[in-house]
């Protein structure tokens, strides 16, 4: 498995970091603030494109569960494609963003809860939606519990996450391939990859079915 990290910080002061997160302007909240505003609208709009893409190819969806909503900037896409949205992040401010953000969605639910931790034991969502979130869970230990968790929630998987980056990632991010995911997600199978350049980064856009191993 390729990891790109120093050492790995504690889980409160992983918290921490998303709290001071959020408190930055625009999307500097999500992506790199060294990253030209530009750069980051345009990649923003190419991501929200490609899991448009994965999610019509699914048809129609009743339910989607998002994953590190963060300031809500994906979630109009999946609500525009499924009937009902819940979405879950761990940062209390950011969800507060988010649900302002997105006050105009019929059928979108904001939760607190981290990806480890999702509470749903008798429920399976049609698809959830990870961008950008799984390369934050930085012990080995506990993404493998994160991927256990989402495959054991949602029967789909729209996974965006970093495989390159030019400018070495911190402390607060680790990246894998997507067949290190695909390892991960117990009864996973990849239906369709994209790539997404920019800045020298690059990205996988995946739609992974997930078989119910419970």
């Amino acid at each position: 498995m390729k990891v790109h990290a120093t050492q790995a910080p504690a889980p409160d002061e992983i918290a921490d970091e998303w709290h001071r997160r959020a408190g930055r302007p625009g999307l500097t909240r999500v992506m790199r603030a060294s990253q030209p505003a530009e750069l980051a609208e345009d990649t923003t709009v190419r991501t929200r494109q490609l899991v448009a893409q994965h999610l019509r190819s699914l048809g129609p969806i009743g339910s989607a569960l998002e994953i590190g909503c963060g300031m809500g900037r994906i979630t109009p896409v999946i609500a525009a494609q499924a009937a009902a949205v819940t979405a879950i992040d761990m940062t209390p401010r950011m969800l507060e963003l988010a649900r302002v953000a997105c006050a105009h969605l019929p059928g979108v639910e904001f939760r607190q809860s981290t990806v480890q931790g999702l509470p749903w034991r008798d429920k399976r969502f049609d698809v959830a939606v990870c961008v950008w979130v799984l390369m934050h869970v930085l012990d080995e230990h506990e993404i493998a519990r994160a991927c256990r968790a989402i495959a054991g929630a949602a029967r789909h998987l729209v996974l965006v996450e970093y495989e390159h980056a030019d400018i070495p990632v911190g402390r607060y991010s680790r990246l894998r391939d997507l067949d290190d995911y695909l390892a991960l997600l117990p009864g996973s199978r990849l239906v369709e990859r994209h790539e997404l350049t920019y800045g020298g980064d690059r990205s996988f856009a995946a739609l992974i079915a997930l078989e119910d191993r419970r």
